[in-house]
């Protein structure tokens, strides 16, 4: 990545584990995660930004569970095939960033899932975007249904989605599982995120750029 401009370039971070693909890709060809870092000439599109996260994180948790499959027989509900498990608002080497985690329904796999994580970094008339992807390509479900089973774990977690009560959650996305599941894509994840919160450097010109207001 010589002569990376910062257009190309907006943030660097640490990329340990993983090789560098092409351009600003990478991939870890032992499990398949792979990392993209992009700029875009646009904006989000939100009625509101990170000065009002509980009203994004609930627009947000609504709007990847409208993302549904038809029934698999007439009279069945949908299926849906994201979840966002988590939103905030966080520093990310200086600049404020949106950090979402999704949960996704691998389309041939009845239970098997992909974690998407990404943060989320717009300014003036442009946004970069950092994503992580963690995917469950060997045997799925097994976390899900040990958590099933053993309800008496470290999550007391049972019901409606943390951001919206009316929308589903699954127990075993909850945080408090990690430590006993280290190789899982979503504990992947989320130890991706953290490195990536540790390490970001924002580009100095990036940085400088006016942050993205209400319009």
């Amino acid at each position: 990545m010589a002569h990376a401009t910062w257009e190309s370039m907006p943030l660097t971070f640490d990329t340990t584990g993983f090789e560098h693909l092409d351009g600003t890709r990478w991939f870890d060809p032992n499990t398949r995660d792979v990392v993209v870092l992009s700029m875009q000439q646009a904006l989000p599109r939100s009625p509101v930004w990170l000065y009002e996260i509980d009203v994004l994180r609930r627009e947000l948790a609504r709007t990847h569970a409208a993302r549904v499959l038809p029934g698999p027989s007439p009279g069945i509900s949908p299926v849906p095939t994201a979840t966002l498990l988590e939103a905030d608002a966080v520093l990310l080497g200086g600049s404020m960033a949106l950090y979402t985690l999704v949960a996704e329904k691998l389309p041939k796999s009845p239970t098997g899932r992909l974690f998407r994580a990404s943060f989320v970094l717009a300014k003036a008339d442009r946004t970069a975007v950092l994503t992580g992807q963690f995917e469950e390509w060997q045997v799925s479900g097994i976390r899900e249904s040990l958590v099933h089973i053993n309800r008496g774990g470290p999550s007391k977690k049972d019901g409606g989605h943390p951001y919206d009560p009316q929308l589903p959650y699954e127990p075993s996305d909850d945080p408090a599982w990690d430590a006993q599941f280290p190789h899982h894509p979503l504990t992947k994840a989320r130890a991706w995120v953290r490195t990536v919160r540790e390490s970001a450097v924002v580009h100095r010109e990036f940085a400088a750029l006016p942050g993205l207001r209400a319009r």
